[in-house]
């Protein structure tokens, strides 16, 4: 079992980005929230409200019932077990903690220091020592039982409020993911951008030349060329990346904004009887390397599954015919640089 610690100012739209828009609700039901944007208020507030409900202090029995619960977590076992006697008012009616949002088992997001459940079994003589405890006067556990083996503090992985959180995180500080590096832009939303976690696998690229040959001359070894048109220049970059790229996390649907947006520039806008088809401009590095139409996006999928049922690796394609936002000719592509 997993719990994401929140304080009074955590929005709904928090809760969205951690499990993921289509989860929402699914959370919501299971701690018994209404939908708000305030989430972490009302949630703090049913919290204050369950505590106050309750008058009799929570006897022995009860909390031996409730730390079986937690045994397969350790750090879940050693907080609750550590628990004030307001506290365990809550867990008593709740199975939760003050300010510690449930998330159901069907919903697995990366360790961080905001959240509980590392999967971890209580070792077996912590847990009896801790039931021993409880069944003697005064029916509390001392904490130095975990001394040897605590992990609540230990197991921080990704900062979940860091920066970070849409951009990438510390699990793939390792990694050389270029955010920022690689952008798709649109001219259909001129506010917004695609940002790729990866460069493109290969890019060929290559210009060619239209000339028309003349018909048949007399006493001509070599025909004869009338020049027609350059281009137009077509290209297909491939990005091969995973899901879990963004922040470890591929219930926030990162990798299918990122598609859907691209897919997006292969319709157009329709205003009233007119019709908009986007322009696209990717830029690598800061520089343009190619403007035109998107022709074309083709995605496969391949495992692993991941926890939202579909596939966590992706193959996403991208043919694009230029059409150049500056006239070219002789000198101008002599001198581009090495990007564009």
């Amino acid at each position: 079992m997993q719990f994401w610690r929140i304080d009074s100012s955590t929005k709904l739209s928090e809760l969205s980005a951690l499990v993921g828009s289509r989860n929402v609700d699914q959370v919501l039901h299971y701690n018994g929230i209404e939908r708000a944007p305030n989430f972490g208020q009302k949630f703090e507030e049913m919290c204050n409200s369950t505590i106050a409900s309750i008058t009799e202090p929570v006897d022995y029995q009860r909390k031996q019932s409730v730390l079986n619960t937690f045994a397969g977590d350790y750090d879940v076992f050693e907080e609750a077990a550590l628990s004030s006697a307001t506290n365990w008012k809550l867990l008593s009616a709740k199975n939760t903690f003050p300010m510690c949002v449930k998330l159901p088992d069907t919903i697995v997001v990366p360790d961080s220091t905001r959240i509980l459940g590392n999967g971890q079994s209580v070792p077996p003589k912590v847990f009896r020592q801790a039931m021993d405890m409880l069944k003697n006067v005064p029916h509390t556990i001392d904490p130095t039982i975990f001394n040897d083996y605590s992990t609540v503090l230990s197991r921080r992985l990704i900062d979940a409020n860091s920066s970070k959180l849409f951009y990438g995180c510390e699990a793939f500080s390792g990694f050389n993911i270029p955010w920022g590096d690689i952008r798709l832009y649109s001219s259909l939303d001129p506010d917004e951008f695609a940002d790729f976690p990866v460069y493109p696998e290969t890019v060929t690229d290559g210009r060619k030349a239209n000339l028309q040959e003349m018909p048949d001359l007399l006493y001509q070894y070599e025909p004869w060329y009338v020049y027609s048109t350059s281009g137009p220049r077509t290209n297909t970059y491939s990005f091969d990346f995973h899901r879990d790229m963004w922040n470890g996390n591929h219930n926030m649907n990162g990798a299918n904004q990122l598609i859907r947006f691209c897919e997006a520039q292969c319709y157009p806008e329709y205003v009233g009887s007119s019709v908009n088809y986007p322009t696209v401009t990717l830029m690598v590095k800061g520089q343009i390397l190619i403007t035109g139409v998107m022709t074309d996006v083709s995605v496969d999928w391949d495992g692993p599954i991941g926890h939202d049922g579909w596939y966590l690796h992706c193959k996403l394609s991208l043919t694009i015919t230029e059409v150049s936002n500056r006239p070219l000719n002789h000198a101008v592509v002599k001198f581009m640089g090495v990007i564009g």
